[in-house]
């Protein structure tokens, strides 16, 4: 049996190359919902370069980067931070996405951040039923895009 190491780290505009090669190499179909913002290198680079407040971080097994999540629009002064997560289809169902809603939970209550923010599509059952179970509640619909709006008050 082989061991694999797992981390999870913050990601820099070093790393900008390496996630746009993550996105760009995933079905369209898989990542279909979910649609932060453009997956060119330009737009990546710019974001990761950017982000003060903003929390951007990778998920690794091994030196391998399988995935990432985002706590966004505290730059924007936003005093919800917005959660968005993408984890490569092979690494899917290992329990990963739950891993980083948990880091982002500690990661609030370490910076006094009260509430926490997602949007998911409402075909994505999955994803749906994840955030429920983390006391995740429904707020609105996303007038642009059609997407739940959930919160999430951390005690």
């Amino acid at each position: 049996m082989s061991i694999h190491s797992l981390e999870i780290k913050k990601l820099t505009r070093n790393q900008a190359d390496s996630l746009t090669e993550l996105l760009q190499s995933s079905e369209k179909e898989y990542t279909q919902y979910f649609i932060p913002f453009s997956f060119d290198f330009e737009t990546i680079l710019k974001i990761l370069s950017n982000a003060v407040n903003d929390q951007y971080y990778g998920i690794y097994i091994e030196t391998k980067l399988v995935g990432f999540y985002m706590l966004r629009g505290l730059d924007d002064g936003y005093e919800i931070p917005s959660y968005g997560v993408w984890i490569a289809k092979e690494f899917s169902s290992n329990g990963l996405s739950k891993l980083t809603l948990q880091h982002a939970i500690s990661f609030c209550k370490i910076n006094r951040i009260k509430k926490l923010m997602l949007k998911v599509h409402p075909e994505n059952f999955k994803a749906k039923k994840v955030y429920e179970d983390f006391g995740f509640t429904q707020v609105g619909i996303d007038p642009k895009i059609g997407h739940i709006i959930y919160n999430k008050t951390i005690a």
